[in-house]
């Protein structure tokens, strides 16, 4: 990339936790692509997805091991993926508090999804 050209943003939409896991693993394996070709990259966790996101649930995986969506979230993280968690579905649809969330996780409204989508280049929603 030349010097002064503006990176290309993608944004990652995640709708799916725990309880559908094997849709969760794309999602951060695409921003982890994305975020190592250079594009700057967000993800979006809303719906259920804040779940992934829980302190107690990401320990216990850690633990047990072998958890793709674990492995690919800190990938996503190690290449400066940004994240961010829709308060409301946090609170309202996954029955979390703010406290729960992992670090490095950006707590927003609803509207940021808004804002991302109209000054992302691509999103894909998962």
């Amino acid at each position: 990339m030349s010097e002064g050209e503006k990176k290309q943003k993608v944004l990652v939409v995640v709708t799916h936790g725990p309880e559908d896991l094997d849709r969760t693993y794309a999602p951060l394996f695409m921003a982890s692509i994305a975020a190592s070709m250079e594009y700057e990259t967000s993800v979006f966790f809303m719906i259920k997805g804040p779940k992934l996101l829980d302190k107690k649930w990401q320990e216990e995986e850690r633990k047990k091991g072998g958890n793709p969506f674990i492995h690919f979230f800190d990938m996503a993280k190690d290449n400066g993926v940004k994240m961010y968690v829709c308060v409301q579905s946090l609170k309202d649809m996954c029955h979390m508090n703010e406290s729960d969330v992992v670090d490095g996780v950006e707590i927003v409204g609803g509207s940021t999804l808004i804002d991302l989508l109209f000054d992302a280049d691509r999103a894909l929603f998962f």
